[in-house]
């Protein structure tokens, strides 16, 4: 496939930081006494992490996130990324293409990653979670990059590994393209991202690159 612009999203399709959050989790439990396998963090925890007490009495949650962060952000310079993704990257931004990153995280975590990956280079734009007054779904993100890196929608491509990019992919009149590598299927029900009837559906980014 050949786009003049590819937006990516950042956290489960370039750095593999749903994998390090679910860490971040088990110490913050684990700091507390808390033992728990990882499905029933991803159940129980992960996405209503400052609820957890309601299921667990005994647990402090707003500490447990606060050591789940910093856990995080001072793992960032040594992030995983997916197989593939410097090369794709390197790959890309040779031949011209123009990229962008649009991310629900915040900016200091983005940041705390990219530098120390040498990665930043390769973005002429990079929108924030904290920086747009409405997030994925809403297209608002992708709307002003597109804007701002001066690009047709109709010759850009997202993408994304979860629903919701391709959900804003589509109402900013892009195409879209899902990322369901195999180590993701912890974190998602790929039949139902499937649903979401994205443009393309890849489990490697180096299938982004053109034919040589």
């Amino acid at each position: 496939m050949q786009y003049n612009t590819i937006i990516f999203d950042w956290d489960g399709t370039i750095g593999m930081t749903l994998h390090l959050w679910l860490e971040g989790y088990r110490t913050g439990l684990e700091n507390q006494g808390f033992s728990l396998p990882d499905r029933e963090i991803m159940d129980r925890v992960f996405h209503e992490p400052l609820t957890a007490t309601a299921i667990f009495p005994d647990l402090d949650s707003k500490q447990m996130f606060r050591d789940t962060r910093d856990f995080v952000h001072d793992n960032l310079p040594n992030l995983t990324l997916y197989a593939g993704a410097i090369e794709t990257l390197e790959s890309l931004h040779e031949k011209g293409t123009k990229m962008a990153l649009v991310s629900s995280s915040e900016r200091h975590l983005i940041e705390a990653a990219l530098n120390p990956l040498g990665l930043r280079q390769f973005f002429s734009s990079i929108i924030a979670g904290n920086e747009v007054s409405a997030r994925k779904p809403d297209p608002e993100a992708f709307v002003r990059t597109i804007k701002a890196i001066d690009a047709d929608p109709q010759t850009t491509l997202i993408v994304g590994d979860s629903h919701v990019d391709i959900v804003a992919g589509k109402a900013a009149k892009t195409r879209t393209c899902l990322f369901t590598p195999e180590p993701n299927q912890l974190f998602y029900d790929f039949d139902t991202l499937r649903a979401t009837d994205p443009d393309y559906n890849i489990t490697t980014l180096t299938t982004l690159l053109p034919p040589v």
